[in-house]
């Protein structure tokens, strides 16, 4: 395991850490208390007496991000006679080194959080309310809702998005499809004019490899399955084994086709041979990378994910990076700082255009930089304004639970269960995982 450190106004260095058992932090954040104490708010009365912090940021570690924090550290640390040291972890790492060094105190000031972490860690009872940040900013709804745990704000969202449909138009215009469907049955036609264009066509690219199950969930959401109720798992429910059965038919039909992973699918997409995939946000700088046809980009249009009836509100899963304080430590400081990193409309829109992160203020997405990128605010309003976080992610297991899903998930894709037999099976095994 690696750390690498640097005080944004001193020379850089590069300590080794050593002796840190890996124990399960799943364990530990689980065996904590989920409640205690009310939660130690960031923002104070009168001015603020800025102290030297620590920002904590997989993202630090990459080569692409590293520059531009230090750029974006110093928007803030500028004039304030304060250091910033700048802490990072490689991502496979990232959240047990997390957890552990939150419990023990060893980890203050600001971090980067994953929006999956976000229950685990505020489970431990050691992140600062930044509700009063929230309520006076311009964040999103969607956004906000991603940070929050039992309605408290322990999360600032810096940077938003979402695993929704990409459509290639094209494609579509060549089978006959003009219009964007809106219905699972508009949808379930479009792809059956795709399928008889012949050759090797896909006509939906669903990732159906067990480490893309999450790509399941918005359909299961779809056919009005609640996935987990408090803290009951109810993937058996009547919308889960509909939405099964439906994907399940279209795999018996030819019109989604097994093992096939997220690179498969960017792969078929950009040789012009699949008509809808799911995705992230960000893919549009693959796709251009790899793309067959010099009109790809124009052609992909990011739609709504289709509704079982009109009206029904469309779904699909929230992503994102939060910024979180500590309780340890200078707290109003990284608060205010946490505030400006996810706030500043300047410091969003340089980050929007570097790396392609999208901005979580309504300000920020009303800047012209953003609004007139037509796949990055058609992405927003047809696709993330609607998006939810996964509702595996309140349970501290919820990578086990996505597995147990998988498995089930194939078993009927195969054809060697039935759906209703696939996911009690599922809920069952996933059920014993709840602490």
């Amino acid at each position: 395991m690696s750390e690498v450190q640097r005080r944004t106004r001193r020379r850089p260095r590069v300590m080794a850490v050593v002796g840190l058992a890996l124990v399960s932090a799943f364990a530990l954040s689980a065996c904590a208390s989920g409640g205690g104490s009310a939660p130690t708010s960031a923002p104070s009365d009168g001015p603020v007496e800025y102290q030297d912090f620590t920002f904590t940021s997989w993202n630090y570690g990459e080569d692409a991000q590293k520059a531009l924090i230090e750029q974006e550290v110093a928007g803030f640390t500028d004039g304030k006679d304060i250091d910033a040291e700048l802490v990072s972890f490689p991502f496979a790492e990232y959240r047990n080194q997390i957890l552990l060094r939150s419990r023990d105190g060893s980890t203050t000031g600001a971090a980067q959080l994953d929006i999956a972490d976000i229950q685990s860690l505020q489970r431990l009872g050691v992140l600062a309310d930044l509700s009063q940040y929230a309520a006076e900013t311009d964040y999103t709804d969607a956004a906000l809702k991603n940070g929050q745990v039992d309605g408290v704000q322990y999360g600032l969202p810096w940077y938003t998005g979402s695993i929704g449909l990409i459509s290639n138009t094209a494609l579509l215009k060549q089978a006959g499809v003009t219009e964007t469907p809106e219905t699972v049955t508009e949808f379930e036609d479009a792809l059956r004019k795709v399928k008889a264009l012949g050759g090797d066509v896909v006509p939906y690219a669903l990732a159906t490899k067990p480490e893309t199950i999450k790509d399941f969930i918005p359909w299961l959401q779809t056919f009005g399955s609640k996935v987990v109720d408090g803290d009951e798992i109810v993937v058996n429910d009547k919308g889960a084994v509909k939405a099964l059965e439906w994907i399940a038919s279209l795999v018996d039909e030819g019109l989604v086709s097994l093992n096939v992973g997220r690179p498969e699918a960017r792969t078929l997409y950009s040789q012009g041979k699949a008509a809808f995939f799911d995705d992230a946000n960000q893919v549009r700088g693959t796709l251009k990378a790899q793309a067959a046809s010099p009109t790809l980009l124009d052609d992909t249009l990011p739609i709504a994910r289709p509704v079982v009836k009109a009206g029904d509100e469309p779904r699909s899963l929230a992503w994102g990076g939060l910024l979180v304080v500590f309780t340890e430590g200078p707290t109003q400081t990284a608060g205010e700082f946490a505030h400006f990193l996810s706030s500043d409309v300047d410091t969003a829109i340089n980050r929007f255009t570097q790396v392609g992160s999208v901005p979580t203020t309504q300000t920020a997405l009303e800047d012209p930089v953003f609004a007139d990128d037509g796949y990055a605010s058609t992405w927003q309003s047809q696709i993330t304004d609607t998006a939810s976080p996964n509702p595996l992610w309140v349970f501290p297991e919820y990578a086990q639970m996505e597995a147990k899903l998988a498995e089930q998930i194939q078993a009927v894709l195969i054809g060697e269960k039935s759906a209703q037999e696939a996911l009690d099976t599922a809920a069952a095994e996933m059920q014993a995982l709840v602490k």
